[in-house]
């Protein structure tokens, strides 16, 4: 699957933003022109992209790794409620952790060295990324657990999965699925919990709540997409997930190619990224006595604003 790996924010809106990158691209303003021809190629020490989508915008200068915006507003910049919007613009940009400079066209245009000047001194100032940020690579772990019960349906890897068992008592068998506030799909809920983990975006009941209606019966490849679509917004892709569940019944191995799948097609990404095992625990626990299933799920995800 190709990525586009300096993307900031969902897909579709990083195409839109490209497209319309690649435009002012082609029409840069006299200050824009003047400004470039320092900042390309590394001649303020530093690399610089321009017109580069970052976080659902489209600066007009950005260094990544000293995470450094630069804004050249001309004068359509001070009239209205443009001055409100930029500063809107730039608060947020900030609280991602990027540090922003803006100068006016006749700053660049009539003090360009002082301009340059003040960009050198940014950039020396700026934090450099750890070792760990810079390599862009983390990994988070889930885990979750759901009861089984019966004459609910069986949902795991974002598929339904008939499974009957003796009732209880004496008689045929009857449906039985894994109890929970949503679907109960415990192995979606691992996998979302390592890849909020490995983003340091708290858990699956910080960002879903069972405490909430709107989570009520929820289908949980609902919220793999909404965790995925999170990680996006924070400059994360996944790399990959190997996940495992815990069970003595049903046989889930005939099901893995379906619900890689099916989650993939979620998430965005390759089936290949997603490694699913299924074991028993050999009649010990509670999943050995059929009380429950359990799994457990460490996901890699990769930084790609690098």
């Amino acid at each position: 699957m190709k990525r586009n790996r300096f993307e900031t924010t969902d897909a579709n809106t990083y195409q839109l933003l490209l497209e319309k990158a690649q435009e002012h691209r082609k029409n840069p303003t006299a200050a824009e022109a003047v400004l470039w021809k320092f900042l390309s190629k590394g001649q303020m020490g530093d690399h610089f992209r321009r017109q580069h989508p970052v976080y659902g915008y489209i600066p007009d200068f950005v260094c990544l790794k000293k995470r450094l915006i630069i804004e050249i507003d001309g004068g359509y910049h001070f009239e209205g409620e443009q001055p409100e919007k930029d500063a809107e613009r730039t608060r947020y940009l900030e609280q991602e952790g990027y540090q922003v400079l803006r100068f006016t066209n006749e700053e660049v245009l009539n003090d360009t060295e002082e301009v340059l000047n003040e960009i050198s001194n940014e950039l020396k100032q700026a934090k450099l990324p750890s070792r760990r940020e810079e390599m862009g690579f983390r990994v988070g772990f889930g885990y979750d657990v759901h009861r089984l019960v019966e004459g609910r349906e069986l949902w795991l890897g974002g598929i339904k999965i008939p499974f009957n068992l003796p009732s209880r008592g004496v008689g045929s068998g009857v449906g039985f699925g894994l109890l929970g506030h949503s679907d109960a799909d415990v192995l979606i809920h691992a996998i979302c919990d390592a890849l909020l983990g490995a983003a340091n975006l708290r858990d699956i009941g910080h960002h879903f709540p069972d405490t909430s209606a709107d989570t009520l019966n929820i289908d949980s490849k609902i919220i793999l997409r909404k965790t995925v679509e999170l990680l996006r917004k924070h400059g994360y892709e996944v790399g990959n997930i190997d996940a495992t569940v815990c069970a003595e019944r049903p046989k889930l191995n005939p099901h893995i190619p379906q619900m890689q799948q099916t989650m993939a097609e979620v998430m965005g990404i390759s089936s290949d990224q997603i490694s699913i095992k299924a074991t028993t625990t050999e009649k010990l626990g509670f999943t050995g006595r059929e009380e429950g299933f359990s799994a457990y799920a460490v996901a890699l995800i990769v930084k790609n604003d690098k």
